[in-house]
């Protein structure tokens, strides 16, 4: 298996099964090439799947590469720093990770006996909340959350409706944590999206009602997303603070066009001002996150 010492991408190997209900049914015009559409269209859409519970229900990022095109980069052909590193060259490069033997060992009849230790399982609030390791530190081992099977099987317990809206939060906060590095505010934006989706599916069959005077609903957007957040994630003065200044937050870039102050990768503004922007930032993503996790531990 290739290796680097500089690498911060760690391949993972998924091992999984279809059913028929997962089939990707061809269309007529490729009907000459439904095997292999059946292959990569099924198996594309597990692997999504997969990827997005895991990188949801944990602190990691797990992902594949979408852009099959291609790009420039410099193969790192040695892993000392030489003179004659200087003399490389950019070369063409397509995104996977691949070696000979690969596509062989890929062909299995069962899951793999595993002789490794098993994943190390934390607290759930502890994992969540302790400083939680966003990939910042590559060379970390991958830990779960003590609940994560519990999870697991409360995502898969539910009606494809329900589920099918549980995969739209989902692949927000999904997409929150890709964009985290390189796109702020709009990482923000689709954390909050993930958080919204789960208020509508709570207040799926609520009606609203208006006021007689003014027309407006009685119960605001606002009040909803406290409300919710109160319910699971958790009561008091000092959250009801916390939320209403997330809000504001939201409000500020929906509304008014506001990015972060930390948006441009080097920005002239002082140390205490990023730190506060960055552990908002990281806040709202497990904001986003736990809604989903906390609505499945108690809507099992």
């Amino acid at each position: 298996m290739p290796k680097s010492k500089f690498q911060e991408h760690h391949p993972v190997i998924l091992e999984y099964w279809t059913d028929e209900k997962e089939i990707i049914e061809t269309s007529d015009e490729i009907k000459d090439f439904s095997d292999i559409f059946f292959d990569a269209a099924t198996t594309i859409n597990k692997v999504d799947s997969i990827l997005g519970l895991l990188s949801v229900f944990t602190n990691n990022l797990f992902f594949r590469y979408y852009d099959s095109t291609g790009m420039w980069g410099m193969p790192v052909l040695k892993d000392e720093i030489e003179e004659e590193n200087n003399l490389w060259s950019s070369k063409w490069n397509f995104p996977f990770f691949h070696w000979p033997e690969l596509p062989k060992q890929m062909v299995i009849n069962e899951f793999t006996k595993l002789e490794i230790p098993e994943v190390k399982y934390v607290k759930h609030f502890d994992y969540y909340s302790n400083n939680p390791n966003f990939d910042y530190k590559v060379i970390d081992e991958i830990t779960f959350p003590n609940t994560i099977t519990s999870v697991l099987n409360s995502y898969y317990s539910k009606t494809p409706e329900i589920q099918s809206i549980i995969d739209t939060a989902i692949s927000f906060s999904y997409t929150a944590m890709e964009l985290r590095p390189i796109k702020k505010t709009v990482s923000l934006l689709s954390s909050f999206t993930s958080l919204e989706t789960m208020v509508n599916l709570e207040f799926r069959d609520f009606k609203t009602k208006n006021c007689e005077k003014c027309g407006q609903p009685q119960y605001k957007i606002a009040e909803k997303f406290r409300d919710f957040l109160f319910k699971y994630i958790g009561k008091g003065e000092e959250n009801r603070n916390i939320f209403n200044s997330y809000y504001s937050i939201r409000s500020k870039i929906v509304h008014t066009g506001q990015r972060l102050k930390t948006e441009k990768l080097f920005s002239n503004i002082p140390k205490k001002e990023k730190d506060k922007e960055f552990l908002n930032h990281i806040e709202i993503l497990q904001l986003g996150k736990l809604s989903i996790i906390h609505w499945l531990i108690r809507n099992k």
